[in-house]
């Protein structure tokens, strides 16, 4: 095996494997590289004995045998449709040194074999255990939805379902056929509530990472301690608030996963009065399963301490599990609009232009084309009070043409629209009746003209007064506006307050929890120094005691030399 190949190895140790014609014991050292397993007279050859191909064969712990307690064996076997795992072996036995030495190469060999098909997901990252969900269209873990799916249907009035242990033979069962990329459906008849529940736990207990990563492990820790220690409704709020606004910074993934379970818990607390399962109670179980930190793992004392503080924080996310698990929607609004109304509020809103009142009602009003008025009339309008050149009525065609009057100083008064038409002419005995006639056509035509010009004045009149109105209503609706806008501004205002209120809390709060951190630690270290005193000093009694004996036995044998052996 060359330096390249060596770099790529997975796992390598000892084992012993059984072959030859006596079916003897060997010691080999084993390399897992690829999709192949060498095994090495020594640990240093460059070139192995042989090697085991692993893609389409099966792996599995050979069940204890009471005759031979020491053995723990795991056996590579041939796959489906498939006789012999070599052409020289029908099967391969090989023996760990321990149950956990064991366990660790089959989960390395069954990540070999089954991680492309998804399978070896006890042990496995959720990230590489959702990259092949979402080949499927996915957006949680098999294992998970059929755990659920089974639980909700048989399992919310079972009581102390998470709490009483399942069959650990069918538990590691089901493990194995998990983990050799079976689609499992349980059924009823083949498996047992509790042994479903003790399946979800162990693959959530075994994420190399828990279900919230360990990089956002002291803030959502932080955010805990402020809810035990809220002393009143707003403060418990303020934290829900941050447990929200916090909960989607962590990987898509892990944020579906950690909603989807929290959703199925509250629904099991529910049913709290059948099954004995209080929010609290599932905090307790589940609190390690999905929040711990990477030295929790090496350390009880750390994870006993913490306990308390990840037990209320699963409990937020339970309890308040509609509050919390809120997608956010992307934010497209510009800087500038931040303080418009919602999109679904139907107010109009006047908003600062460069345009003239008329531009200003006719976009507002009529750019949506529901109303009976369109853009083009309003152009045609005017405030003035006569109508324009083109708009101005035709004159019939007089009869005959006007000739010289008599009274030239004749006038005709047109009063304002409403009031009676008034003419004076001068008063003659006898007057002449070709100019009665052309003096009567004209008095009507002026007539006519005063009648067409009043009706266009009441008509813009008319109009004038709507637009007046329309624009009444819009100053109105400003105001509204400009009121909801205040009321915006006075609650970014409290939560600028808010904000500030926790930051100067937040070092308060760390500080608590920096402080009770160090008194453990100190009283650790002092129950320790103790201790290690103790047998100090037990040690040295003990030296001081056997050389007291060694000088009483040396003493002994000189008076035996001496005097000889005393008589009985």
């Amino acid at each position: 095996m060359n330096a390249a190949q060596r770099q790529r190895i997975i796992r390598s140790g000892w084992l012993k494997k059984q072959g030859g014609m006596v079916r003897t014991w060997h010691r080999r050292w084993f390399c897992l590289n690829n999709d192949f397993l060498f095994y090495f007279a020594k640990e240093d050859d460059s070139r192995p004995l042989g090697c085991i191909f692993l893609p389409g064969n099966r792996v599995s712990e050979v069940p204890f045998n009471p005759d031979e307690p020491d053995k723990c064996l795991l056996e590579i076997s041939a796959g489906k449709g498939q006789s012999r795992v070599t052409s020289n072996h029908e099967t391969y036995l090989l023996w760990a040194t321990s149950d956990e030495e064991r366990q660790k190469w089959i989960k390395d060999i069954r990540r070999v074999m089954y991680s492309s098909f998804g399978g070896a997901i006890f042990g496995q990252s959720l990230e590489e255990t959702m990259a092949y969900e979402h080949k499927l269209g996915r957006k949680l873990p098999y294992l998970m939805e059929e755990c659920v799916n089974f639980l909700t249907n048989n399992g919310l009035d079972v009581e102390g379902i998470f709490r009483l242990p399942g069959r650990n033979l069918l538990i590691k069962e089901l493990k194995e056929r998990f983990d050799s990329a079976e689609r499992v459906v349980f059924d009823s008849e083949e498996v047992d509530v509790h042994t479903v529940a003790s399946l979800l736990k162990l693959y959530l207990r075994e994420l190399p990472q828990s279900v919230i990563p360990a990089d956002y492990y002291q803030k959502f820790m932080n955010i805990a301690l402020r809810f035990q220690s809220a002393q009143t409704p707003d403060d418990k709020h303020k934290a829900i608030f941050d447990l929200r606004e916090n909960i989607t910074d962590i990987p898509a993934d892990n944020f579906n996963v950690l909603a989807f379970l929290c959703k199925f818990l509250a629904l099991v607390s529910r049913n709290s009065e059948v099954n004995k399962m209080t929010v609290l109670n599932i905090a307790t179980v589940f609190g390690p399963n999905i929040i711990r930190n990477v030295s929790e793992a090496d350390s009880a004392e750390l994870l006993m301490a913490t306990a308390d503080i990840t037990q209320q924080l699963v409990f937020m996310m339970i309890e308040y599990e509609k509050e919390v698990f809120v997608v956010k929607q992307l934010d497209t609004v510009p800087v500038g609009n931040l303080l418009d109304l919602d999109p679904d509020d139907s107010t109009i809103v006047l908003k600062p232009t460069s345009l003239n009142l008329m531009d200003c009602i006719t976009r507002e009003l009529f750019g949506s084309g529901d109303n009976n008025l369109n853009c083009q009339n309003l152009n045609q309008l005017s405030f003035d009070e006569s109508p324009s050149p083109e708009d101005k009525p035709v004159p019939p065609v007089r009869r005959k043409k006007m000739g010289n009057r008599r009274g030239e100083n004749r006038k005709v008064v047109i009063s304002a629209p409403g009031e009676e038409l008034e003419t004076h002419f001068p008063v003659e005995e006898s007057p002449d009746p070709e100019n009665q006639e052309s003096e009567t056509t004209e008095s009507e035509l002026t007539n006519g003209r005063t009648f067409m010009e009043e009706m266009q004045e009441k008509d813009i009149r008319s109009k004038f007064e709507l637009l007046e109105q329309e624009n009444k209503d819009l100053q109105e609706m400003k105001v509204k506006q400009d009121v909801k806008i205040n009321e915006m501004r006075m609650k970014i205002a409290r939560l600028e307050r808010y904000i500030k209120e926790l930051s100067t809390s937040n070092s308060v709060i760390v500080q608590r929890y920096e402080a009770r951190i160090s008194t453990m630690d100190i009283a650790h270290r002092t129950t320790i120094k103790g201790l290690q005193d103790k047998v100090a000093a037990e040690k040295k009694s003990t030296d001081e005691a056997v050389k007291r004996v060694m000088i009483l036995q040396t003493q002994l044998q000189h008076y035996h030399l001496k005097y000889g052996e005393i008589p009985e």
